[in-house]
């Protein structure tokens, strides 16, 4: 799986789904450092999903995606295309967004 994540041309982008409540763990932040290389330059674009969105109110919505902006601001550039949505499979809340940004990933 590394091999595929570091070097395979055809990648267009790279989805990690995070808990909402949780926030990054250290695995997650262990496989974010791995790949953040490849959005860094553009080569692919990065999706954090935010899960279990529907578990949350708003403002602790609002507390888990400026807390995830933080985390990702430290690791993007002006070549960067790096998405967050709220994502809730319960109530479907980020899946048409989701579909529709992954369609365009292949697409493009």
């Amino acid at each position: 799986m590394a091999d595929y994540l570091e070097v395979r041309r055809s990648l267009a982008g790279v989805v990690l789904m995070v808990d909402a409540r949780l926030g990054f763990t250290d695995l997650d932040l262990q496989l974010l450092d791995f790949v953040a290389p490849r959005p860094a330059n553009g080569a692919v674009k990065l999706l954090v999903l935010l899960t279990k969105a529907d578990k949350l109110s708003r403002s602790e919505a609002d507390r888990a995606l400026a807390s995830c902006q933080e985390v990702l601001a430290e690791r993007s550039t002006d070549e960067s295309d790096i998405g967050i949505t709220l994502f809730s499979a319960l109530n479907k809340r980020g899946v048409d967004d989701t579909a529709l940004m992954l369609r365009g990933w292949v697409d493009a």
